[in-house]
């Protein structure tokens, strides 16, 4: 009875450690991502939030020279979970006032992700080639459409952040909110 008791928890505990390990590639096999339109974009216009971006940034002197568009996503991401509380309640998603009061939904989430990205990219010259843009989303569940019968919360309306390559039309999908909860870095496109 204690072997068998044993063995359970052993087996309990080794699935939690490959479930924690694996859990980006695990969300992005069961979730996948459809653009459903644009948000509205910011630019950051407050120098105070452009120095606390500024600041928010590793000091690292080779950065202006080995930076790179995952690079700036990563710090993108990181900046914005250290900077906002997520709340259903609150409206605002302007980055120049989520700054000052920094509860936001996934709205204000992805807003200010796409502004602290678009102000990384033109602070390390990349604006040539990428872009990021707030997005609002459909999520599939195992392939399901999880819009369509969600009347409110998560499913209903999620947004996220594209980065787009102007030249080669690369996008790669990152979700502010998940990464916050579960540390999932990207998620991946809905392909029809």
């Amino acid at each position: 009875m204690k072997n068998t008791l044993l063995k359970v928890v052993a087996v309990i505990a080794v699935v939690l450690v490959v479930a924690f390990l694996f859990r980006g590639n695990i969300y992005r096999m069961a979730v996948k991502y459809e653009d459903d339109g644009n948000r509205k974009s910011y630019d950051i216009k407050d120098d105070n939030l452009a120095k606390y971006i500024n600041q928010s940034l590793p000091n690292d002197e080779s950065l202006d020279t080995t930076i790179d568009i995952d690079r700036i996503i990563d710090l993108s991401q990181e900046i914005t979970t250290k900077t906002l509380d997520f709340s259903l309640e609150a409206k605002d998603s302007d980055p120049q006032k989520l700054i000052a009061t920094p509860e936001a939904n996934c709205v204000g989430y992805a807003a200010f992700m796409a502004a602290v990205g678009n102000y990384l990219i033109n602070r390390f010259g990349l604006n040539k080639d990428w872009e990021a843009k707030p997005k609002k989303g459909k999520l599939y569940l195992l392939g399901k459409d999880m819009h369509k019968k969600a009347k409110d919360g998560w499913f209903k309306d999620h947004d996220f952040v594209v980065f787009r390559n102007k030249n080669t039309k690369e996008e790669i999908y990152a979700d502010p909110t998940v990464y916050e909860y579960f540390g999932v870095k990207r998620v991946d496109k809905y392909i029809k």
